[in-house]
């Protein structure tokens, strides 16, 4: 496949974490922003010691609230931030794949997809691809996911396959994130189990955002049974527009509803240029970094920045 076109580091904006090693940002310019290719990652990324991933796991029971569109841009903003991130694909629609350029019908006639390695039929190392050429790395989805899930929950021990199989990779990165489907199946438990931080992207919409009572208490159950350690960051607002009453009262209704529960940030504006930017490939911090129509989700990624070092140094006292 073609190489993509080395670009110019830039680090001015960079957020460094202690206890990580920073690596060089990418030039989060429009220029810089060209098509990425897919690129296997092999064994190429071994680290020479195994570290311990953050996880995060972004998910929402109900489709269409940006919950791509928010796992793609966190992973960029860590990965601009100096970190090494992996997104694991766990939509059947391949939204996040799609979204970083990957061409969807060539995953799907390779067979190398996450459908396949929780089939055993690949290791994790044969699918990993390389997002242009940073420190972006993405686990593919493809159709099939949805048999595999199926498939999953009626074998012995089928419950701990994601873990098992994303476990053999997750020590060369800083992060790894699970963007969910719009469903509460296996995969989706299995990430929510995993994870160390939950984040839940709420369209301003009336049955989105009552819908979010309902997520939150299987967040408590999952808390319960399996991950009593499973952090769920501020809810974030996506699609707002501040001139529309109806989602001004829907955010209002929102707050009233969980805010006693978990904080809610700031809303997302709706904007053409999340829509652009996925049609390029690219997420829309790298695309168009500089537009303040993103700029809530740069201080998103500096909340969750702040929130690891906090996790980091808390480790390091306890240990």
């Amino acid at each position: 496949m073609a190489r993509a076109a080395k670009k110019k580091a830039e680090a001015a904006d960079a957020v460094p974490i202690e206890g990580f090693t920073a690596e060089q940002s990418v030039d989060t310019s429009t220029k810089a922003a060209a098509k990425p290719s897919a690129k296997s990652v092999g064994k190429s990324t071994k680290a020479s010691a195994p570290k311990r991933a953050f996880v995060l796991a972004v998910t929402n029971l109900k489709g269409g609230v940006a919950k791509t569109t928010t796992a793609c841009n966190v992973g960029w903003g860590l990965t601009d931030s100096g970190l090494s991130c992996l997104i694991v694909d766990l939509d059947m629609q391949a939204n996040a794949t799609s979204d970083l350029g990957f061409d969807i019908s060539q995953i799907q006639e390779s067979g190398l997809s996450m459908a396949a390695v929780l089939r055993g039929q690949h290791d994790m190392d044969d699918i990993l691809l390389q997002y242009s050429d940073t420190n972006l790395w993405v686990a593919p989805s493809a159709k099939a996911l949805t048999d595999v899930e199926r498939q999953l929950s009626t074998e012995i021990g089928g419950e701990k396959r994601l873990f098992q199989k994303v476990s053999s990779v997750s020590g060369r990165f800083d992060v790894v994130i699970f963007d969910c489907g719009p469903n509460l199946n296996l995969l989706t438990i299995n990430a929510l189990s995993m994870a160390d931080f939950l984040i839940i992207p709420v369209q301003t919409e009336y049955l989105a955002a009552h819908g979010t009572l309902s997520l939150l208490d299987t967040v408590s159950q999952v808390r319960d049974n399996y991950n009593p350690g499973l952090t769920i960051l501020p809810i974030l607002p996506t699609m707002f527009s501040e001139r529309n009453s109806q989602e001004q009262a829907t955010l209002g209704e929102l707050r009233q509803l969980v805010s006693d529960i978990v904080p809610i940030f700031d809303p997302v504006p709706r904007a053409t240029v999340f829509s652009k930017a996925s049609a390029s490939g690219h997420p829309a911090l790298r695309a168009s970094g500089r537009s303040k129509a993103v700029g809530t989700y740069r201080n998103y990624v500096k909340m969750i920045l702040s929130k690891m070092k906090a996790a980091r140094t808390s480790s390091k006292q306890a240990d």
